[in-house]
């Protein structure tokens, strides 16, 4: 089973895919961040996330998605766009014929580290630590969304965590993903990726 976790945004969008075994043991397959143009308008944003999502379920093939619920946020007009985003990736994941789950926030990282109030810095060191991947690879929005995969794939059956992240079967849009991270790492400030993979 291989999982699709996505934290929604309409400035950045973060997607993380993990394995599941028949034996409920758990690996890493990628992760990153969309970064989506501020300076365009948001109906521009949400078919730049749709054609992004479309290409990472081309590139690993998940059955399962599980995607964060919205939260009550203080500004509405952050509710809203965070909704025009979620309804994308709902509207992407149906098309693709994936199995669709929803988490909220508070339950993934209550799963994952024991404290639905943790923050960001705790959830990515917990996932550095389970997955085997050094913490400055990946913003925080992709380690959400792989926080996000395995609380699913803990909701599903009771997992032991083991990593092993074979690089021989990459295909070339694996590749191609990889090259788009390496070069936008170069020109880009710490965590904030068009693409980002745990491939090496």
């Amino acid at each position: 089973m291989r999982i699709l976790g996505i934290d929604p945004g309409t400035r950045i969008a973060g997607y993380g895919v993990i394995d599941l075994s028949i034996e409920g043991s758990m690996k890493a397959v990628a992760a990153g961040a969309w970064k989506l143009d501020e300076n365009k308008d948001l109906a521009c944003r949400l078919a730049t996330l749709a054609i992004e999502f479309r290409r990472v379920v081309e590139a690993y093939s998940p059955t399962h998605m599980c995607l964060e619920l919205s939260f009550l946020a203080d500004n509405p007009r952050t509710a809203l766009f965070l909704g025009h985003a979620r309804g994308v990736v709902l509207s992407e994941a149906h098309q693709s014929g994936l199995k669709i789950s929803e988490i909220s926030a508070t339950s993934a990282k209550k799963i994952i580290s024991g404290n639905g109030r943790a923050d960001k810095s705790s959830i990515a060191k917990i996932m550095s630590s389970m997955l085997g991947f050094k913490l400055d690879i990946l913003p925080f929005d992709a380690t959400d969304a792989l926080a996000i995969a395995c609380a699913d794939a803990v909701r599903m059956k009771e997992t032991k965590i083991t990593l092993n992240m074979n690089e021989k079967n990459r295909t070339p849009l694996q590749n191609e993903i990889l090259t788009n991270w390496k070069n936008n790492k170069k020109n880009s400030k710490k965590g904030i990726f068009n693409f980002s993979s745990l491939l090496k």
